[in-house]
């Protein structure tokens, strides 16, 4: 399921639109950050569900295959257009479309038409070699392709809706698609369900029926709900027009079309960086591989998506707009946050992994717990690569900015690779995924390490001690001791009945209390400098 994502904008208006627009758009957001927790309530229940239901082949095949089929489609259809009309500022009309917002129409309308084509090839690449046991795959992959083009349906009301900062309107129609998406798998396969001791035949087809109810879902509530607020009929919307441009009349423009080229290479790059797993395990892993990678993934991550990627957006925001002091400030102050979490992922969420898999998968046994403690020990990695990352694309020039994309270029040629051999030679399934990812993020973290510290260098701010950066020594041996205990825990209760499980998650659910409440007290000074960073005290101290 695809997330929702707040995306920047250039500012081109008088100072007074400016400011209401920005205020408008800050207001807004609170319904987008509701909606991704919906969002990853709501998959986090239906992914239970399915991964019973279904069984891991087919969980995986959903989650990896077709889903990377899914967001090839609309990625390259529609990423490029989208950034690129995000540069437009659109004049209402009660009428009529204005002559910008028939611009942001007809280039989103593209969208649609370069949808279509590369559904129709794809289909004819997926569909072509359709070799699989699991019933109705060639169906599927059709609905999927479907799915794909008919949410594209949905781009000129969409940009609409963003241009005009309609966030609570986008919220609602997007819990009304995923509802509908997560009852229609949930309800398909009960009814394909014939008991433990046979397959369930609608086990692919629940996955594909599902995406299409939520393009289905998505296109109506936004054709509904639009209808409300545009001011002129929705079928408008669907009119390309020719409009007077800088450079005459026409459809889009020079202008628009270069930028959308541009646009257009970036999104390629960076859906080559995204998805490069599902791209190898859709290749070579073995089906039930691709299950356990997309079950873990979808659980691990839950705490990236929800805490790490909102810091990471604040994070841009500062550095963009703070000095180079501050900047050192608030990079450290996350570095060692991840560090903190680090502390909490690698020995609970490590250790208490086996104890917590057999009661979502329990089937799995053993490699699937060993797969889930491992992504624990990635999490923290993802985190500070996140960071350093945001730090350096909001302060590197447009040649240091080229050097970084040739840099995640090659470590992705490294993770390919090593995830070819892992799985390949080595046959290490979803674990040898992870170790590669595990891998990648360390190139990339290590890049953005010596890219930082020569940027600051530069500008004569000093390093920071590893004491400033490290959690503090009573802390890393309160989880030391942790984490001892729960390996006593572990060992010494009989995992056999459900509620000897529930008590050791509750035992270390008690011990992980006790390192927080450590961290409480001895981290005053962080604590501290990460309410300055919440609160924007640190912008403030700076134009001060």
């Amino acid at each position: 399921m695809s997330d929702g994502k707040l995306r920047a904008r250039d500012s081109t208006s008088v100072a007074a639109a400016e400011a209401a627009h920005s205020s408008s758009a800050f207001a807004g957001a609170q319904y987008l950050m509701g909606l991704q927790l919906f969002v990853r309530l709501a998959t986090f229940s239906t992914n239970a569900v399915a991964f019973r239901l279904a069984g891991s082949s087919a969980f995986g095949v959903a989650s990896i295959k077709l889903e990377l089929l899914l967001s090839t489609i609309l990625f390259l259809s529609r990423e490029s257009i989208r950034n690129a009309l995000l540069r437009i500022e659109p004049a209402e009309d009660k009428q009529r479309p204005s002559v910008r917002e028939q611009r942001i129409i007809n280039a989103a309308l593209v969208s649609i038409g370069v949808g279509g084509l590369l559904a129709g090839a794809l289909y004819m690449v997926y569909g072509g070699n359709s070799q699989s046991s699991i019933p109705y795959y060639s169906e599927s992959i059709a609905a999927y392709v479907l799915a794909a083009w008919v949410e594209l349906l949905v781009e000129p009301l969409y940009v609409l809706s963003r241009s005009r900062v309609l966030f609570q309107l986008q919220a609602r129609c997007e819990s009304i698609a995923v509802s509908t998406k997560c009852a229609i798998v949930a309800l398909v396969l009960l009814l394909g369900n014939k008991g433990s001791d046979r397959e369930n035949k609608f086990r692919l087809l629940a996955f594909a029926l599902g995406q299409l109810g939520y393009a289905a879902g998505i296109l109506l509530s936004y054709s509904w709900s639009m209808k409300a607020v545009l001011g002129y009929p929705v079928a408008w919307c669907y009119m390309p027009k020719r409009v007077s441009l800088d450079d005459g009349f026409g459809f889009v423009g020079c202008k628009m079309r270069s930028l959308i080229a541009v646009f257009m290479g970036q999104s390629l790059l960076k859906h080559v960086l995204t998805q490069g797993d599902s791209m190898v395990m859709s290749r070579i892993a073995r089906d039930s591989d691709m299950g356990v990678f997309a079950l873990v993934s979808n659980y691990a991550s839950i705490p990236a998506r929800i805490l790490f990627l909102p810091l990471e957006e604040a994070a841009r925001a500062v550095f963009t707009r703070s000095d180079a002091r501050t900047s050192m400030n608030v990079l450290t102050t996350l570095a060692k946050l991840q560090l903190l979490l680090g502390c909490l992922f690698c020995v609970f969420g490590g250790l208490y992994a086996p104890v917590v898999m057999p009661l979502i998968d329990s089937k799995g046994g053993s490699a699937n717990a060993r797969v889930l403690s491992a992504y624990f020990m990635y999490l923290p990695m993802m985190g500070l690569n996140g960071f350093l990352e945001a730090f350096a694309h909001s302060v590197a020039t447009k040649q240091q900015l080229l050097r970084v994309n040739i840099w995640m270029a090659g470590c992705s040629a490294v993770y390919i690779s090593l995830s070819v051999l892992l799985l390949g030679k080595y046959d290490m399934g979803a674990l040898g995924m992870v170790m590669a990812n595990m891998v990648n993020m360390a190139l990339r973290i290590a890049y953005c390490c010596w890219f930082a510290r020569k940027w600051f260098i530069s500008r004569e701010i000093s390093l920071p001690g590893v004491s400033r950066i490290a959690p503090h020594p009573v802390v890393l041996v309160s989880s030391l001791i942790a984490g001892v205990l729960s390996v006593v825990l572990i060992r010494s209760i009989d995992q056999t009945a459900i509620i000897n499980r529930l008590a050791i998650l509750a035992l270390g659910s008690a011990l992980g209390l006790a390192v927080l409440f450590a961290m409480w007290i001895l981290e005053k000074p962080f604590i501290q400098a990460a309410k300055e960073i919440k609160a924007g005290s640190v912008i403030d101290k700076k134009r001060e």
